[in-house]
Order: C-alpha cells, then sequence, then structure tokens
C-alpha cells in the first residue's frame, strides 16, 4: 500500500508539472476576472481589425464600426480544458471577422487567457476550425 501511495503521488506530480501551459483544474472565477475587459479582435495575418469585444457581468457587447451586437457569456472549466460559451447573438449579416451569429453562437475553447492576450478556438457546423484571437484594448 506505502508503494502504491508513492506510484500514484508520482504520476500526479508527472500530470501537473509536464505540461507546456498548465491547464488543469482552472478556476471559474478566476478565468472569469481575466476575461472581464474590453478586447480588440485582431486577425492573425493582417493585424488589427475594428472590432472591439467587451466581457461583463455574463454580457458580451461586440461594438463593430457603429453597430452595436450583444450576447451572452459563461464560463465552464472542466478538469482539463475551460470554455466560454456565446449564446444569444441574434444579428444579421456578418462581423468584420467573418462572423455570423450562428458562427459565434457556441462554446470556444480558451486556448489562451494570460495579460494582455486571449485566444479563442472552436470547430463551427461545418467542421471547420474558427478562431479568435485578441489584444487588451
Amino acid at each position: 500500500m506505502k508503494h502504491f501511495i508513492w506510484i500514484i503521488s508520482a504520476l500526479a506530480m508527472f500530470t501537473f508539472s509536464s505540461c507546456e501551459q498548465n491547464d488543469l483544474l482552472l478556476s471559474e472565477k478566476k478565468l472569469e476576472a481575466d476575461l472581464e475587459k474590453t478586447w480588440k479582435y485582431i486577425y492573425a495575418y493582417e493585424g488589427e481589425t475594428n472590432e472591439i469585444w467587451t466581457f461583463q457581468n455574463g454580457t458580451v457587447t461586440l461594438q463593430v464600426d457603429n453597430e452595436t451586437y450583444s450576447g451572452t457569456y459563461s464560463i465552464d472549466a472542466k478538469v482539463s480544458k475551460a470554455y466560454v460559451k456565446l449564446n444569444n447573438f441574434t444579428f444579421t449579416g456578418t462581423t468584420n471577422s467573418g462572423m455570423q451569429a450562428a458562427d459565434l453562437n457556441r462554446a470556444w475553447t480558451i486556448v489562451l487567457l494570460k495579460d494582455n492576450a486571449m485566444y479563442l478556438s472552436a470547430v463551427d457546423s461545418r467542421g471547420a476550425i474558427r478562431s479568435l484571437e485578441y489584444i487588451k484594448n
């Protein structure tokens, strides 16, 4: 029994220390505090856009040029992954980033949420990987 506890402890230490970015056991409250800012959407290869996202108290507001769209969000932190679930976007047309309301209304994996950068990723209804990259505004 004594050896079994040592083996389990060693495996747990290896699991927690071997990740490049430790995504295990994330706190929903910490993620929400890090998320609740104003973010500027950027293209990965073309630079910044005129698209500002604000996350505050369960509401997400998207300012695109002279248009304002809003929806809701929630954080879902699992043992090994965390998600921001966007819901209730109902606008027609597309954003500057080429997203329609149906593209946004889904669970987005929080790939990176640190300091002044945020990166979200999801699979759309057609099976394509969609990504959203932001810098703090």
